[in-house]
């Protein structure tokens, strides 16, 4: 395993273990700062969007400032309360009223109570009272009859909030209302760590009984004393009015659906002051057959909530919004398998990051954890849209955020360094584009040692000693930089690789570093482009009266070893192999057949886009049988080729063969002329 595998295993390794973090986190076994309060607020910025519409069918009555100025100050006395709950139902013909506020304790010195409970008794309205889990058990008034006790409430316990003590309304009062419901949310049922209200619990249990809450209580008044159903995930209010199913989020609670800034001015319901109820100043029939909730929104009466959409939002108008959101079906649900959800998507997304992202470069990993984020995003969003789904989204994707961060940091230095290392060991043996094609993926182009079918070209100046003999050693050495460097770019050109430079000679490979399918036949051509180069080198040579070039090129393929070899100081990307050996006798052949391009029957039987003569078997040093050589058809000689006339011209013409045949077809036939 190299460097970079071994870099690339461990940061594996490190975001799996980031991708079990968030899926913990997810899960509730650990607890990261920031997610929860991420996902609460990617909900409230959904809620803020929404736009308010009156809905006529619920009335506030408010017992706003005016109402305390005009009326005293709260609690206000028993017959002013029973006054205004009676013109309510009577003169209004409301179809509930629902107060939300609580008489806990008797009111000294009168027998307002008992009027109160009079204005109660055979009118359709539902008290509240509350329950309380830190007031160390403390109790007073008496509590409605539970809506599920026995075994029942036994089966809903796990799934419900708990309640050690309440303030509930007096016997008398509550005997005498319709119903009763309790009005506070709970912590975790409702009312979140940050103390906003997103939720109100349905129903919640104390000691062996279960109890409804104020917008359960209203809901089953309004559609005609409504039974109570728990199916799996939903519950189902049933009345000779209708029937209405609630989505069950986590703690037994319901999703508010908020909108607008809340109160007289929000635009979601209608407000009417508590004090022109009392003096008779409203249109009652804005009150007949609706569902008529008393609150207050005065300051200083602490029933002023935190909600997504307000800081100051009125409690009364909380309940107003479940209830309107239950009438249209259209409540959202945060499950509680909701957690497991989010850690699902956590392990699915994260863990396919933590597998891709070491193999990509920064650029790729970049845009894969933007695809990713933008996958998870959306997801969530259409199962809050479609589904009605609210589903965690923070820890996956800050998941994808650390997973990608990660990967782009470490990669840009690990795989710079790959990268670096890739462009000195092959910069001067390929064409600047391949070098640049390598180090984008340098681990798919790693200079191990492998076994590789290539390409093998060997270039040499004939006659280099006698030339050498008639040069000063400057102007040899520009001849010899010209002729290597031309070579050179000739190779590049056609995808080779520069193995080395050995005098006045060059060799070169196709077919790595990076693989190439027509190895034999781009070798092929660059051998016939450098005779083309060699012929108008040595015109210009001649015209500055340096001697002529000439070049023998011996072409081979055949497996051989290539990669990063040498020894532990010095070290070079070469191949060796018989097939190399091979290519450097079919050189020195050319001499011998006086041709500038011998091509051996491996080439031959690789190419496609070239056919072939075959010059002659030959005889060549290290092989104790014979091998057949080739010349390519656009060759043409007077010593070789049969088709030409006696006594042309020896110097090589080439010409481009108009149609080549396939190099199989043509060994299959002989050495037969045009073969």
């Amino acid at each position: 395993m190299t460097s970079l595998q071994r870099s690339r295993f461990w940061r594996v390794a490190a975001g799996l273990v980031v991708v079990a973090i968030f899926a913990a986190a997810d899960l509730g076994l650990l607890h990261l700062g920031g997610l929860g309060a991420l996902d609460r607020e990617l909900y409230d910025g959904r809620q803020r969007m929404l736009a308010p519409v009156l809905d006529d069918r619920i009335v506030i009555v408010d017992i706003d400032e005016r109402s305390l100025a005009e009326q005293g100050r709260w609690p206000w006395d028993r017959a002013k309360t029973g006054a205004l709950a009676e013109a309510l139902a009577t003169r209004g013909r409301a179809a509930v009223v629902g107060l939300d506020v609580v008489f806990a304790e008797p009111q000294a010195g009168s027998d307002d109570d008992a009027r109160l409970a009079a204005a109660l008794a055979e009118r359709p309205v539902v008290l509240g009272y509350y329950f309380s889990s830190d007031r160390g058990g403390r109790t007073s008034g008496a509590l409605p009859a539970p809506v599920y006790q026995g075994e029942a409430a036994s089966e809903l316990a796990a799934r419900l909030t708990h309640a050690n003590g309440f303030g509930a309304n007096l016997a008398g009062l509550q005997r005498a209302a319709r119903g009763s419901g309790f009005f506070n949310p709970f912590l975790g049922a409702g009312l979140d760590p940050d103390g906003v209200i997103r939720a109100l619990p349905l129903l919640a249990g104390y000691r062996d009984g279960v109890y409804e809450s104020l917008a359960v209580a209203v809901l089953r008044e309004y559609l005609g004393n409504a039974t109570l159903a728990v199916r799996s995930d939903t519950f189902v209010l049933d009345g000779a009015r209708g029937r209405v199913e609630i989505p069950v989020s986590a703690g037994f609670s319901a999703m508010v659906p908020l909108a607008g800034r809340g109160g007289a001015s929000g635009g979601h319901f209608r407000y009417l002051s508590a004090t022109d109820v009392l003096a008779g100043h409203v249109d009652w029939s804005l009150l007949h057959d609706r569902i008529v909730l008393v609150g207050t929104t005065a300051p200083g009466q602490t029933d002023l909530r935190a909600t997504p959409v307000s800081e100051v939002f009125p409690g009364v108008e909380i309940h107003a919004s479940l209830i309107a959101g239950a009438l249209d079906g259209r409540l959202k649900q945060r499950p509680a398998e909701a957690p497991f959800v989010g850690a699902l998507a956590t392990l699915v997304v994260g863990g396919a990051l933590a597998l891709v992202l070491p193999a990509l470069g920064a650029i790729g990993a970049v845009m894969v954890s933007v695809v990713a984020a933008l996958m998870l995003v959306g997801i969530n969003a259409i199962a809050y849209s479609n589904s009605a789904l609210v589903l965690p989204l923070a820890a996956s994707l800050a998941t994808v955020l650390a997973l990608g961060l990660f990967n782009v940091t470490v990669g840009w230095f690990v795989e710079g360094r790959a990268r670096r290392a890739m462009e000195q060991l092959f910069g001067e043996y390929v064409s600047p584009a391949l070098v640049e094609r390598m180090a984008r993926d340098p681990v798919n182009y790693l200079a191990v040692s492998t076994n590789r079918e290539l390409t093998i070209v060997f270039a040499d100046i004939r006659g280099f000693t006698r030339i050498a003999e008639t040069m000063e050693p400057a102007a040899l050495r520009e001849y010899i930089n010209t002729f290597l460097t031309g070579m050179t770019e000739l190779i590049h050109a056609h995808r080779g690789t520069v193995d080395k430079y050995m005098g006045d000679a060059v060799m070169a490979f196709w077919g790595a570093p990076v693989e190439d399918p027509e190895h034999a036949d781009n070798a092929v051509a660059c051998a016939l482009a450098m005779q083309n180069e060699v012929r108008r080198m040595s015109e210009e040579f001649v015209a500055r009266g340096l001697p002529p070039l000439s070049v023998g090129v011996g072409v081979n393929t055949g497996v051989v070893r290539v990669g990063d070899m040498g020894s532990r100081r010095r070290r070079a990307y070469t191949v060796i192999g018989d097939a190399v050996n091979l290519a450097s006798r079919l050189e020195g052949l050319t001499k011998r057949y006086e041709v500038p391009i011998i091509v051996g029957e491996g080439t031959v039987l690789r190419c496609r886009r070239y056919a072939f003569f075959e010059l002659a078997r030959a005889t060549v040093a290290g092989r104790a049988e014979s091998v057949r050589v080739f010349v390519p058809n656009v060759l043409r000689t007077s010593r070789h080729d049969p088709a030409s006339k006696e006594g042309a011209p020896t110097v090589p013409l080439i010409v481009p063969d108009a149609a080549p045949r396939n190099a199989r077809e043509a060994l299959h036939e002989g050495s037969s002329p045009g073969l």
